[in-house]
């Protein structure tokens, strides 16, 4: 059943500051909460801030990945992902002006499907052009290399 969405809608969250280091929120009724680990101040209840914008960015590309392998008649059984962020602690601490404070991010997708490799290659192109995450986190300059491959069936 195709999702009929408005050219532009709000996405509101409220939040509150639990600690120094832990944020409790709520997206829509749904509770969203970071946190830091010990060494920094944390509970380590919940991820953190930045481990939650990339968990975000993964959570982004399977919506969008799956969204597009439809449009292209792809079947995509299953799709696992693994995801590194390089993360310059410069410019937090004032040691260096950044452009960016994540260089570097490492997405790797291993696709369940029957898909050609040239299939796979326009849904990877697709994707980081539609993918709102991917879209924002290429034009604040981080360098996304990724890596999709077929899982063997």
């Amino acid at each position: 059943m195709a999702h009929v969405m408005p050219d532009l809608f709000k996405i509101d969250v409220t939040g509150h500051s639990v600690s120094d280091a832990r944020t409790e929120m709520v997206a829509r009724h749904n509770l969203v909460a970071t946190d830091e680990p010990p060494e920094r101040g944390g509970t380590d209840l919940y991820a953190s801030p930045l481990e939650t914008m990339l968990s975000s960015f993964l959570g982004c590309t399977n919506v969008i990945a799956n969204y597009v392998a439809g449009l292209l008649k792809m079947k995509v059984e299953s799709m696992e992902f693994d995801l590194t962020g390089h993360f310059d602690t410069r410019g937090v601490f004032g040691k260096a002006e950044i452009g960016t404070p994540f260089p570097t991010i490492e997405l790797t997708v291993r696709l369940k499907t029957d898909a050609t490799d040239a299939q796979i290659e326009q849904l990877k192109t697709i994707v980081a052009e539609k993918c709102p995450v991917s879209v924002l986190l290429r034009r604040a300059g981080c360098d996304i290399v990724e890596n999709w491959v077929r899982i063997p069936t």
